[in-house]
C-alpha cells in the first residue's frame, strides 16, 4: 500500500483494429472472453485512458463499438459510471444492474462476472483491495476484511459523491500530482465511496462472526474495552476460560494471538480518529494514548507498515485536502 515505492501507472492506449482492441481488454479485465460486434455508424474505434498508484487508478474507456464478456476485477474494487445508457453488469445473475448515465455503481467484487454494453464511454476507478478495506475499517472502527457494499445507497449520497469525484478528478488525472497530494485525495475519494456505498467489512471465520463461542465472547469483550488497560488474564476471566485454552483457540482459528487481536483492534481505531481529528488541537501522542497504546515509536513503525504512512501524515491530512 505504500505508493511512494511504487511506480505510477499512466496508460494511453487507442486503435481502429477490432483484433488489438479484444486483446487490450481482455489483459486489462483479466479475460479471455470479450467480444466487440456491430460498430457504431461512424465506424470503429476504442480508447483506453488511466491515470493513478498503486492504491487508485482513474481510467476512461470509449469502444466505438457493442460488446460483451467477462470480467474479472481480480484483487481490486471497481467504481464505474457511463456518459450514457447501455450498460449493463453482471448479466449472468438474477439481479443485474443497469448503468444510469452518472450514476456510479460498485462491481461485483471477488469473483468473476458478464456485461453487455452498447456504444458509449465509461468512467472507473479502481482501488486496490487493502487499501479500500483498510479506509472502510478505520471509517467503522473495525478491522480490514472484504467488504460488503449497499447495494442501493441514497440518491443524496450518490449527488455528494460526484461532487468529490468531480473536486478530484484533476489531481488524480494528472500525471504530475505530487505523491503525498495524490496520496491524500486517494483517500478523500476512497472513504466518500466507503460512506456512499456503506461499505462494511464482513469478517472471515474465525473472527467476530464465527467461530467458537469463547473466542467471540473474548473478541467482542476486547473491541468493548478496547481503551482500557487489558491483560491476557483479563480476558480469559471474561471468556470464563484458561489462557492457555484461550490462546489455543486463537492460534487455531486466526493464526495469530488474542493479544495480536487487540493491537490490530486498537490500531485501526487510532487511524479511525487520527482521520477525523483536528491537526491543530489534536496530537498522535495523545490519540494513541488514549486507545491503550504503550510504546509511541513501536506504534509508529507498526502503523506505517500497515497503512504505509506514518501516523502523523494521517493527522495532518485533513489540513492539505
Amino acid at each position: 500500500m505504500d505508493s511512494v515505492e511504487q511506480p505510477l501507472v499512466h496508460v494511453d492506449r487507442r486503435g481502429i483494429a477490432v483484433d488489438e482492441a479484444v486483446a487490450f481488454y481482455e489483459h486489462v479485465y483479466g479475460s479471455q472472453d470479450i467480444h466487440i460486434g456491430d460498430a457504431a455508424t461512424e465506424g470503429f474505434s476504442w480508447r483506453y485512458r488511466a491515470v493513478g498508484d498503486h492504491d487508485v487508478t482513474v481510467g476512461t474507456s470509449s469502444v466505438a463499438a457493442r460488446r460483451w464478456g467477462t470480467i474479472d476485477p481480480g484483487d481490486d474494487y471497481v467504481l464505474a459510471w457511463a456518459s450514457a445508457p447501455g450498460i449493463r453488469i453482471d448479466t449472468g445473475s438474477t439481479a443485474p444492474v443497469d448503468m444510469l448515465p452518472g450514476v456510479p455503481v460498485m462491481y461485483p467484487a471477488g469473483r468473476d462476472f458478464t456485461f453487455s454494453a452498447a456504444p458509449t464511454v465509461q468512467h472507473l476507478i479502481r482501488f486496490d483491495r487493502s487499501f479500500l478495506e483498510s479506509v472502510a475499517a478505520a471509517r467503522q472502527g473495525d478491522l480490514p476484511a472484504p467488504l460488503q457494499f449497499a447495494a442501493r445507497p441514497d440518491p443524496a449520497a450518490l449527488q455528494q459523491l460526484r461532487l468529490v469525484i468531480s473536486a478530484a478528478a484533476g489531481a488524480l488525472l494528472d500525471p504530475g500530482t505530487a505523491r503525498d497530494r495524490r496520496a491524500a485525495v486517494n483517500t478523500t475519494v476512497a472513504e466518500a465511496v466507503a460512506a456512499t456505498f456503506d461499505a462494511r467489512p464482513v469478517p472471515p471465520a474465525g473472527l467476530l462472526s464465527e467461530g467458537p463461542a469463547t473466542m467471540r465472547l473474548a473478541q467482542e469483550w476486547m473491541v468493548a474495552n478496547a481503551r482500557r488497560p487489558i491483560t491476557i488474564t483479563d480476558v480469559s476471566v471474561a471468556a470464563g476460560v484458561a489462557v492457555r485454552s484461550l490462546q489455543a483457540s486463537f492460534r487455531r482459528h486466526t493464526g495469530a494471538s488474542p493479544m495480536h487481536f487487540l493491537r490490530q483492534v486498537r490500531l485501526h481505531r487510532v487511524r479511525a480518529e487520527l482521520s477525523a481529528a483536528d491537526p491543530d488541537t489534536a496530537t498522535v501522542a495523545q490519540i494513541a494514548l488514549g486507545w491503550g497504546v504503550g510504546h509511541l515509536g513501536r506504534f509508529s513503525g507498526t502503523y506505517a507498515a500497515t497503512f504505509g504512512e506514518p501516523p502523523s501524515v494521517t493527522l495532518r491530512r485533513r489540513r492539505s485536502v
